[in-house]
């Protein structure tokens, strides 16, 4: 039982967002039913206040009702609040047999299935995505707010029984000798389905070149710098993408060609006058046509992305046999094979920094 923590706009193309394939519970769900033969079902709180099902590709979506406490898009995910799902989770687990993935172990509302589930002794699998242990900011009232709630948050985690998904070596020791935590801890990136991102030929790529109007003989550099329902994020780097448009371009001119996506509308305007292509959320096999498209994934994170791990678009670049350029190789298992896929910069946080990527990117 695939557990999301939050709601999804349909963004336009489906009812629903699972039926654009949209959503971790789902695609997890998916994926267990597919490859390894379980029943499953996937949940997520709703945006409004009515149970939805649907049978979307064999798998049973459940989307439960959903109190909204700030109308503010800032709090969106801390202003959902749905206590009805951790009594559906808790039915599922203890009368049907379900394990409980929950997905994200540091939010409020998985908190409410964790306690909840805690009283019952079930076993339960967690998904850590990318946020990184309480540092008490005091410079931010709101961040000091969050991480005295993940700090409370942080002790359910040592009763847990079952396992803990992490996406690198430092939550885990983090998990395993600061908290002692009881459950496996294991560390493993979010998943990519290797059997359907397959390089595409070179004829294939010259097609979707000319099919995207993008020169056939340009250095084509793509990424993704989308943070959900934030119009244009340092996390993943969207404020350097101008500068780092502007070095590549006084370097190889008209050879290449970046495209750009996950951003707000207001900022794809601006960047398409730059020259960029660029791109609000897509659906995934538009956003996947677009990579198959390039020579070069690049993502020039800061270092507020550390937790995030290796990074699921990172990975789908490597599926797709594309050289990638990030910071965030520095959290793959095998370093010495690096040079063989791409090129690992420090995070993107000062100029110095800056200058290396764009060196990193010159040199591919």
């Amino acid at each position: 039982m695939s557990t999301l923590h939050h709601s999804l706009p349909d963004l336009g193309f489906k009812s629903i967002a699972e039926e654009g394939g949209l959503g971790w519970h789902y695609q997890s769900a998916r994926a267990l039913k597919n490859y390894g033969g379980y029943a499953t079902v996937c949940v997520r709180p709703s945006q409004g206040l009515h149970w939805i099902s649907k049978l979307v590709d064999g798998v049973p979506v459940v989307l439960v009702p959903m109190i909204r406490l700030s109308p503010s898009k800032r709090l969106w995910k801390w202003s959902e609040v749905f206590p009805w799902l951790a009594e559906y989770v808790a039915e599922l687990s203890t009368k049907h047999g379900y394990v409980p993935y929950i997905h994200e172990y540091r939010a409020l509302n998985s908190e409410l299935i964790v306690r909840r589930l805690l009283g019952e002794e079930v076993p339960m699998v967690l998904q850590h995505h990318g946020s990184g242990p309480p540092r008490l900011k005091f410079s931010s009232s709101f961040g000091l707010v969050k991480d005295l709630s993940k700090n409370r948050r942080e002790r359910l985690l040592k009763k847990v029984r079952g396992a803990i998904f992490v996406l690198n070596e430092a939550e885990k020791k983090y998990l395993e000798d600061c908290l002692a935590v009881e459950a496996t801890v294991k560390v493993r990136t979010m998943a990519v389905d290797f059997n359907r991102l397959k390089p595409v030929s070179d004829e294939e790529k010259m097609e979707l070149k000319r099919s995207l109007k993008l020169p056939e003989d340009a250095v084509v550099l793509c990424t993704y710098v989308g943070v959900f329902r934030e119009e244009s994020s340092t996390v993943k780097g969207a404020h350097l993408i101008a500068k780092i448009w502007k070095h590549v371009r006084s370097k190889v001119n008209e050879r290449s060609a970046m495209i750009v996506t996950g951003l707000g509308e207001n900022v794809v305007n601006e960047m398409r006058r730059l020259g960029i292509k660029a791109y609000s959320f897509l659906p995934p096999e538009e956003y996947l046509r677009l990579v198959k498209a390039s020579d070069v994934y690049f993502s020039p994170a800061t270092s507020a992305y550390y937790y995030g791990g290796i990074g699921v678009a990172i990975m789908e670049a490597l599926a797709l046999g594309k050289t990638v350029v990030s910071p965030t190789l520095i959290h793959l298992p095998e370093r010495e094979c690096i040079k063989h896929i791409g090129f690992l910069t420090p995070f993107v946080d000062d100029e110095r920094a800056l200058k290396i990527f764009v060196e990193g990117l010159e040199n591919m």
